[in-house]
């Protein structure tokens, strides 16, 4: 399972699990990838889906493994490629970074957070790939005013 894929399943997971009134604890996502990361993105999402329609509790592997197992016709089709992006790899991975900065201290942040350890060089160039992305773009509310940076929002109105 590819980065971007295993992000994707993070998330719908993380979502599945807010509907039911938990969160996806630190740690957590490292046994449901063991038990599911066989399995493709579509499946696991389309089963996570379909759970929602039968599951009282929040689901467990072995609920989403049984679901994808016993699916439906369906539920083996393949559901269409996410749709494809121009945005470099880097920018993106400074994207994923940020937000699992600012969201470090909220409920979100258990879908974001990175096992790697990133040297501080690194993080400043990220801090200034995502500065300068919302400046180019126009989107001054994207960054906390605590992250931007002034020499990229000088002069800038907020």
């Amino acid at each position: 399972m590819e980065r971007h894929e295993r992000d994707d399943f993070m998330y719908a997971l993380g979502q599945t699990l807010k509907f039911y009134g938990k969160t996806l604890e630190d740690g957590d996502f490292a046994f449901w990838y063991s038990a599911l990361g066989d399995r493709s993105v579509s499946q696991i999402k389309t089963a996570l889906k379909e759970y929602l329609k039968v599951g009282k509790f929040a689901p467990r592997p072995a609920n989403i493994m049984e679901l994808i197992n016993n699916a439906r016709p369906a539920m083996t089709k393949s559901l269409p490629p996410p749709p494809t992006t121009t945005c470099p790899p880097e920018i993106a991975d400074a994207w994923r970074w940020f937000i699992a900065r600012t969201t470090q201290d909220t409920s979100m942040s258990g879908l974001f957070q990175s096992s790697e350890v990133m040297s501080v060089e690194q993080q400043e160039k990220y801090l200034h790939i995502v500065n300068h992305e919302a400046q180019r773009l126009n989107q001054p509310d994207a960054i906390p005013s605590e992250y931007k940076l002034a020499e990229v929002w000088a002069g800038v109105a907020a």
